[in-house]
């Protein structure tokens, strides 16, 4: 598969948000489940961050999608020449 250098660098920046987002909620989670603090700041915030890996996620697929799409049309548009069938000897 063949990928330019703009949207390798756009999957590389969703996948680090994307890996922030995970790192957000279990820190979230990890409070919650200590009970140290106000739960209702904690599950705001844990819905906050799910929302935001759920939103890189989704654009990352749609990124991969498009790419492989580019790359089965270039595929396509590259056509190789049909042998054509010789007749057998007699």
């Amino acid at each position: 598969m063949i990928i330019d250098r703009e949207t390798f660098t756009e999957l590389a920046v969703h996948l680090k948000l994307a890996s922030d987002a995970v790192l957000t909620t279990a820190r979230h989670l990890a409070v919650l489940s200590n009970g140290d603090a106000g739960p209702d700041e904690h599950w705001a915030g844990t819905l906050d961050s799910l929302m935001s890996m759920n939103t890189e996620i989704t654009v990352m697929e749609r990124i991969l999608r498009a790419l492989m799409e580019a790359n089965r049309e270039e595929e396509s548009s590259i056509a190789v020449p049909d042998k054509k069938s010789e007749p057998l000897p007699s």
